[in-house]
């Protein structure tokens, strides 16, 4: 069983709401929906989980595809939206083919940092072709400081270039990147507008559009 799918299993049995599963809709994109204008309302959830963002998003009015590693999390956002939603799907968001000029958002809350730099720079690259033009994305990724604090890396496997397994606890093995202010600004070098705040749960969240 997948890292992710066993915490999400267990989170369905009473265990413990693990990273992401305790929080509601963060208030920057609650912000930053209010501040943007969407011409075709079409969204990708990238790492969709139980179903938050997406099941937020319709309510709004938006037309959601999603896709997550978890099986588990999938049925979980399958039943949470009662067939409401677009493509939900099972898979690997490094390996997953996004269809280009399609999405005017795409999201990904907590997800992308779980791979090697080189991966994610391909997906973030993947996910501009996947914008329309004008399009935007909402993304959060961990500082490299905040990492110093994250209690299960206390013990872990330096995998290089900032990127850490812890060796014990949910995610154990699972590849974890963290990243600076400027190495956040390269990643988005193809996009405009690109804006970088760090939250109180020390994540670099960007916004920025096509």
């Amino acid at each position: 069983m997948a890292d992710w799918d066993k915490i999400y299993v267990d989170y369905q049995q009473g265990g413990e709401a693990w990273a992401t599963l305790s929080e509601g809709i963060h208030p920057l994109f609650k912000q930053f929906l209010n501040q943007s204008n969407f011409k075709h309302q079409q969204v990708l959830d990238i790492g969709c989980g139980t179903g938050k963002y997406a099941s937020w998003l319709i309510n709004q009015g938006f037309q959601v595809d999603g896709i997550d590693s978890s099986p588990t999390a999938v049925q979980m956002t399958k039943d949470l939206l009662g067939g409401q939603a677009g493509m939900i799907k099972e898979a690997n968001m490094f390996k997953f083919s996004i269809a280009k000029n399609k999405y005017d958002l795409i999201i990904s809350v907590a997800t992308i940092q779980h791979g090697i730099k080189k991966d994610i720079q391909n997906l973030i690259n993947k996910i501009h072709s996947a914008l329309v033009a004008g399009g935007k994305t909402f993304i959060t990724m961990p500082d490299l400081e905040s990492s110093k604090k994250w209690k299960t890396f206390k013990s872990h496997q330096d995998l290089g270039d900032s990127t850490f397994a812890p060796l014990a606890g949910p995610e154990q093995g699972l590849p974890h990147s963290f990243f600076t202010k400027v190495e956040v600004q390269k990643l988005f070098a193809k996009f405009s507008k690109v804006k970088i705040n760090l939250d109180d749960r020390g994540r670099w969240v960007v916004q920025a559009a096509k």
